[in-house]
């Protein structure tokens, strides 16, 4: 059976014809349809339409597909008819499937729902529609732009195509500002390297069809490396194309040391050749940097700024002075790597152009340095040397001028910036718009000063940029100096997204293009990093410029409507919250699937983390159970850092507090009091209660149901809150018959 056929079955919904014609199932002759009655109102048939082994295909016609909540609840009455099996769900209007796949894993089961090639079909919509045709488009629908153009390349006959691809991709300039051991380098070193190869692949089919195209090209690899084509790719891409800065001298070495090692991996020795048959290494000194990338002249600009004081002749001539030496320098590593990539250089040569360009280099950088310590320090406090051994300035103009003033800039830049309180350093930052107070955020600033109008900057920095509330200034500053953005927010449990590292982060990809838009994800839970990222869905964010635009974790339309109702009421909780009252007690802090405030004193031993908020005792009933609402949850996961948890939270959250009377009775606290154990705590020094909140969820449920009402929820948006992170907030109960 070819794609093609397979394909039209699915179109046709000729699933028995599929299984039991091309597949080889058995035809369930006699077996009767199943019913499932009365699930949410709705008695479901499903036909029996082929068998093998005891397990069966199922097929039920609905009105509309089921949502993942009734599936399960279908399933816990269905595998008491049925053997495992699959369900596919088939709208009786239009073409709209879905397959449903109970699963046992470690003798748990889950529902494992697949939405039958409607993303495809998404998809395929939208090219023949031209809404997709540039790379933010294919961020924003999660797809796999290296395998477009490697496919794109390996099936095109157009040569022209191959062509212009690869010389500029030769050109295209990547750094990483805060490099440490190389591992971005050494990444993006490998997503060049299928790319490299596809294009001299299609460059020597398309030169032997034709001996006029792709000669020098061509020439540059056979005359000159006698190792291999893949030592060759190696080498341009590590020249040509990466860059990287370190205040760590030996932290420059080990990225070095990594390429250098890739490189050679891929050579067969041969001990009957000169030097074992492996070509000469490339010197990347003037490639991998060691300086403080936060200290120095980034632009043309910032070196103008510091030359606006004193005598204008005096100026102009430092001025000219500098320039030309830049030119110099410049014009000096592009003959040093020059001499690497296209000609047999002597060892001796060689030398004397590393030689020449370290003393140009050494010359303009004592230059610059002096200038910038006179601006930097006014007094006699620090001297020279001292200053130089602290702040390590590194000079983006004068390292990367060919990059910097040809350029505009660097084309990519990634990176990991340091998570580092800036009270921590032993150097002072000046030149800088806002004043922070990690280093990650002074990073973004001088990132922004070293990229192209038309580079794309990836970052994995702190979740605080997008949802911490002190952090406004540089929120302002990404939304202000880039028009398109994407954020993916991550969580430290079940599993953080680097090993052994307990940090909430968000990856950043900005850019500047045609279209001024944020993407967000929602807060991205995982046992698995591999598989989140195939699953990724960016939705459009809402910037938040009531609550210092924060950029709330949406990752759905769905949950952007939920969000949009919920505001739609009036703020007024903090009217019942008094000095006096009912006492409310929460923990402020700690990474939980839920947010659970008590009613009553929690603890047996007193916890320093537990804090408490007064309510009018009216209204205290309304306040517990919404705090406890999964629609809080979604709530709290959406607008904060995920860590800290205070009254500013409660404050915040959008309800108009004396209209849910319905809430008055409390529902809840039976149930938490009932669901916990005592154990010992060593850090509490003491007995403390654990409360398994997962075991009051049915509670909890009702207490949304109620709330839904408020905001005038549809029962699709009802689900979405119940079964919000219900895999992680559930673990072992959601797998336990609810029978």
């Amino acid at each position: 059976m070819t794609r093609k056929e397979f394909n039209q079955y699915i179109q046709e919904a000729s699933f028995q014809e599929l299984f039991v014609t091309e597949m080889g199932w058995n035809n369930p002759k006699g077996m009767t349809d199943i019913i499932v009655p009365h699930i949410d109102e709705i008695d479901y048939e499903m036909e029996v339409i082929a068998e093998r082994n005891g397990f069966q295909i199922l097929t039920c016609l609905v009105e509309k597909i089921p949502t993942a909540s009734t599936c399960k609840k279908i399933d816990i009455k269905l595998r008491q008819q049925a053997h495992d099996y699959i369900c596919i769900y088939i709208e009786q209007q239009g073409f709209h499937h879905q397959w449903v796949a109970p699963v046992n894993k470690v003798e748990k089961r889950d529902i494992v729902t697949i939405e039958r090639f409607q993303r495809c079909d998404d998809l395929l919509q939208k090219i023949t529609a031209g809404e997709i045709h540039e790379i933010n488009d294919f961020i924003t629908y999660n797809l796999d732009i290296r395998q477009f153009t490697y496919d794109l390349l390996l099936n095109t006959e157009d040569h022209l195509l191959v062509e212009h691809f690869y010389h500029a991709m030769q050109h295209v300039s990547i750094l990483d500002p805060t490099c440490g051991s190389g591992a971005f380098l050494f990444a993006a070193m490998n997503i060049l390297e299928p790319l490299y190869e596809i294009c001299i692949t299609r460059m020597e089919e398309f030169h032997q069809k034709n001996e006029k195209l792709f000669v020098a090209e061509l020439e540059e690899i056979s005359k000159k490396y006698r190792s291999n084509i893949q030592y060759f790719i190696y080498k341009s891409i590590i020249l040509r194309n990466l860059y990287g800065v370190d205040i760590m001298e030996e932290a420059v070495e080990i990225a070095k040391l990594r390429l250098f090692l890739k490189m050679v991996a891929v050579v067969d020795v041969n001990p009957r050749l000169d030097n074992l048959g492996l070509d000469p290494l490339p010197d990347i000194d003037f490639n991998i940097r060691c300086g403080n990338t936060l200290v120095g002249y980034a632009t043309e600009k910032e070196l103008d700024d510091d030359l606006n004081y004193g005598d204008m002749f005096a100026k102009q001539e430092f001025k000219d002075k500098v320039e030309l030496e830049m030119e110099v320098v410049a014009r000096a590593y592009e003959q040093f790597k020059d001499l690497q990539l296209t000609s047999q250089e002597e060892a001796s040569e060689f030398k004397e152009s590393k030689m020449q360009l370290k003393a140009k280099l050494s010359g303009l950088n004592d230059l610059l340095n002096h200038k910038l310590f006179s601006s930097m320090v006014s007094d006699a406090s620090i001297s020279y040397e001292e200053w130089l051994s602290s702040h390590q300035p590194f000079h983006w103009l004068a390292e990367y001028y060919h990059i910097m003033h040809s350029n505009g800039g660097f084309d990519v830049i990634i990176g990991n910036p340091p998570y580092v309180e800036t009270k921590k350093i032993n150097y002072s930052l000046e030149g800088y718009k806002n004043r922070y107070s990690n280093l990650y955020a002074y990073c973004i600033e001088r990132f922004y000063n070293l990229d192209a109008q038309a580079s794309r900057c990836s970052l994995i920095v702190p979740m605080s940029l997008t949802s911490i509330r002190d952090y406004e200034l540089l929120r302002m500053y990404v939304i202000n100096q880039y028009n398109t953005i994407y954020i993916t927010n991550h969580a430290i449990r079940p599993r953080s997204l680097f090993e052994g590292v307990s940090q909430r982060v968000s990856i950043c990809n900005f850019s500047n293009s045609n279209k001024t838009k944020v993407f967000t994800t929602k807060y991205l839970r995982t046992n698995n990093s591999e598989t989140l990222f195939k699953t990724l869905k960016f939705e459009q964010a809402i910037i938040d410029t009531a609550r210092e635009h924060l950029i709330p974790k949406i990752g759905s339309g769905l949950h952007k409507n939920i969000w949009k109702k919920l505001h739609s009421k009036k703020k007024d909780i903090n009217s019942v919250i008094s000095s006096d009252g009912v006492q409310l007690y929460y923990k402020d802090y700690g990474e939980t699937y839920w947010i659970f405030p008590f009613n009553f004193i929690p603890y047996l031993t007193p916890i320093k983390s537990y804090k408490m908020v007064y309510c009018e005792g009216k209204y205290s009933n309304q306040v517990f159970q919404i705090l406890n609402s999964s629609l809080f949850y979604v709530f709290y996961s959406t607008i904060s850092d995920c860590w800290h948890f205070g009254n500013w939270h409660i404050n915040e959250y959008p309800v108009s507090i004396k209209e849910v009377e319905h809430l008055e009775k409390d529902i809840i606290s039976a149930s938490y009091k009932e669901n916990r154990i005592m154990r010992y705590d060593s850090r509490a020094n003491g007995y403390i209660y654990e409360y398994h909140i997962s075991k009051s969820k049915p509670i909890i449920d009702e207490i949304d149901k109620l709330l839904a009402k408020h905001y005038g929820f549809t029962e699709e948006e009802l689900d979405f809150i119940i079964n919000y992170d219900i895999k992680y907030r559930m673990g072992d109960e959601l797998n336990k018959d609810e029978e």
